[in-house]
C-alpha cells in the first residue's frame, strides 16, 4: 500500500507543479496536466476516447482492492476483525482525500488554460480585425522592411 500511496503522492506533486509551473508564464503547461490526468479526474469523454455506440474504457485510479476480503485475519483474534473494517474505512477516506487534491489541482490547470487561451484567441480576433488601427508600430516588421528583403 505505500508503494501506491507514493505513486499517488508523486503525482499530486507533479500535478501541483505543472500549475505552479504554469503560474509563472508558461500556461502551456497547463494544458498538458489537464490532458495527463485527464482520465483520472474527468473520466473517459465522448468523441475523444470512445465513439458513439461503443462502451467507455474502463479506467483505473490505482486503487488496490482487497481481493480476499481480509480472510487471512480469520486466523487471528477478534480485535483483528474489529479492526479490519476500520482500516479499510481508513484507507478509503485518504484515498478519496487524495484523489480530490489530484482533482484540485488538475481542474485549476484546466481553468487557467482556458482562460489564456480564450484571451489569446480573443487578442488575435481583436488584432486582425482592427490591425490598421494599430499602426506599423505593432508590425514586427513593416512594409518597407519588406522590400529590402524580399519577403
Amino acid at each position: 500500500m505505500s508503494n501506491s500511496n507514493e505513486k499517488i503522492q508523486e503525482e499530486i506533486l507533479l500535478s501541483k507543479r505543472m500549475f505552479i509551473g504554469g503560474c509563472f508564464g508558461l500556461p502551456w503547461l497547463w494544458i498538458c496536466n489537464a490532458l495527463y490526468f485527464r482520465l483520472r479526474v474527468f473520466g473517459p469523454l465522448l468523441l475523444v476516447d470512445y465513439w458513439p455506440g461503443q462502451r467507455p474504457p474502463i479506467v483505473l485510479d490505482g486503487e488496490e482492492n482487497d481481493v480476499d476480503g481480509g480472510a487471512n485475519d480469520n486466523n487471528n483474534n477478534n480485535d483483528d476483525d474489529s479492526s479490519n473494517p476500520r482500516r479499510t474505512m481508513e484507507q478509503q477516506l485518504e484515498y478519496e482525500m487524495t484523489r480530490k487534491q489530484l482533482s484540485m489541482w488538475v481542474k485549476r490547470s484546466t481553468i487557467g488554460a482556458f482562460v489564456v487561451m480564450s484571451l489569446f484567441v480573443s487578442w488575435i480576433i481583436t488584432f486582425q480585425v482592427n490591425k490598421d488601427s494599430f499602426g506599423p508600430k505593432w508590425f514586427v516588421m513593416d512594409e518597407t522592411d519588406a522590400t529590402k528583403t524580399g519577403w
